[in-house]
């Protein structure tokens, strides 16, 4: 699948589910570029299949009272009815964000068509920021909250002189279809034997505060576990990340205190080469990157993993990212880091879901296809128990550095290509990867570069 609402405008951030009783049912989203008055803006593209993939209908949804979305979160309930999460704003000086919504939509004919998103959580501060909501259904017919709907997002506030002072994660859930949400809860809890230092101007209190990239699941008994990136690991001016992990047994409305997954993530801002806006980015290339990956369970065992990507294998002059895992039985008890990628170059943006019979499935932009460590491609590894087998899925090479979008200060190298992709893996073990590929060439205005499209494959 390729998106086709616009043959040359920017489609990035890709989320892909599976109906829990149609394999053939499938529901992607992205940020979908949109010119309006000759400004762009950006709405949320959503992609329904219901032949596994074959073939896709497109459609829009807008933000209810704001003029930006992004960051698509999809899910589905146990009765075929959809979710679609986003975070809504407007933009300040400088094209910053400005307050926003966490907002979700929802769908009772199976995607074809969504309803008014309905507002989760609405800033009223211009200190406060919300970004990034992640979404997911409980649908274990076990749990004794199944259908419901949950989302989390990263919080940020500022002080009145725009100094960041802290990225909680929050949390609310809805049981009656999206229509109404619970109060927002902040879920990233207290825990200064892992939380150890924060250096902003709010006094240290041993929050684990200092978040982004949130990923919930629901395990096969109802409880619920969200895994986050957190920046207060140790304080040695490199301020590298951990990955970690709290969890509720009774439908989000108690919480235990964050327990580390990983181990130190080499994602400091020592370890990687930064781009002309001040972000961490690869050898050859100006695209912002993160370490994040996602947090996925077994619907079965009820057996956790996380995948996230880093540089530890190289340096800031010369990056050889890869993809790490960990697993756990019990979100509290977590395996040592496992490889899921050792190719030369840099493999980063990694997906992970599990198929029905346990096998863990990564997907992840992957530069090992190209010697001078600057296009990728998109690799598909399955892991059977300690060995993992990996393939190529794209059927084409996406050039970063001859970009027709997000690159007017650098020559043509993109600045941003999204800050993840996106997968699933259907009842039939069907996995279906989907990211912004930019093999493309469009000419625009007179100024020609690749673009940014959304693309999918169905790998048996």
């Amino acid at each position: 699948m390729e998106n086709c609402d616009s043959v040359v405008l920017p489609h990035n951030e890709t989320a892909v589910i599976v109906d829990p009783n149609d394999p053939s049912h499938l529901l992607a989203g992205s940020n979908d570029t949109q010119l309006v008055s000759g400004n762009a803006r950006t709405a949320m593209g959503y992609y329904t299949s219901f032949d596994g993939g074959q073939t896709w209908l497109n459609g829009v949804i807008a933000g209810a009272g704001f003029a930006q979305t992004s960051d698509p979160a999809v899910g589905f309930d146990f009765n075929g009815n959809a979710f679609y999460g986003m975070v809504s704003f407007d933009l300040g000086l400088g094209g910053r964000a400005l307050g926003g919504a966490i907002q979700v939509a929802a769908s009772t004919d199976g995607a074809r068509t969504f309803a008014t998103p309905v507002t989760v959580e609405v800033s009223t501060s211009d200190t406060i920021e919300e970004d990034k909501p992640y979404l997911v259904v409980d649908t274990s017919s076990a749990s004794p909250f199944v259908n419901s709907v949950y989302v989390t997002w990263t919080r940020f506030a500022f002080d009145s002189r725009d100094n960041y002072l802290e990225s909680p994660i929050f949390f609310s859930a809805s049981r009656d279809g999206g229509h109404t949400w619970s109060a927002p809860k902040e879920i990233s809890g207290r825990n200064p034997a892992l939380c150890t230092f924060s250096l902003t101007p709010l006094p240290y209190d041993g929050r684990c505060r200092e978040d982004q990239f949130s990923s919930p699941v629901v395990a096969p008994n109802g409880a619920i576990f969200v895994a986050f990136v957190n920046d207060q690991a140790v304080n040695n001016g490199n301020f590298r990340d951990q990955y970690l992990v709290v969890s509720s047994s009774d439908g989000g409305e108690s919480w235990t205190a964050p327990v580390r997954a990983s181990d130190l993530i080499h994602d400091g801002v020592n370890d990687y080469p930064i781009n002309v806006n001040g972000r961490r980015t690869l050898s050859n290339s100006q695209f912002r990157v993160n370490s994040a990956g996602n947090l996925c369970v077994n619907n079965n065992s009820g057996e956790l993993f996380i995948v996230w990507s880093d540089n530890r294998h190289g340096t800031a002059a010369d990056t050889n990212t890869d993809v790490f895992m960990v697993s756990s039985p019990d979100g509290a008890n977590w395996s040592a880091p496992n490889a899921i990628s050792t190719a030369v170059n840099d493999q980063f943006y990694p997906w992970c879901a599990v198929a029905p019979g346990g096998a863990l499935s990564v997907s992840f932009m992957d530069r090992s296809y190209d010697p001078a460590n600057v296009k990728y491609g998109i690799t598909l590894a399955r892991r059977h128990g300690g060995s993992v087998h990996a393939q190529r899925v794209d059927t084409g090479l996406s050039d970063p550095n001859h970009a027709r979008w997000f690159s007017s200060a650098t020559g043509g190298k993109t600045t941003f290509l999204g800050d993840y992709t996106g997968l699933a893996v259907d009842g039939n073990g069907v996995a279906h990867p989907v990211w912004t590929d930019m093999r493309r060439v469009v000419t625009v205005r007179d100024l020609s570069g690749t673009t940014e499209d959304i693309f999918t494959v169905a790998v048996p």
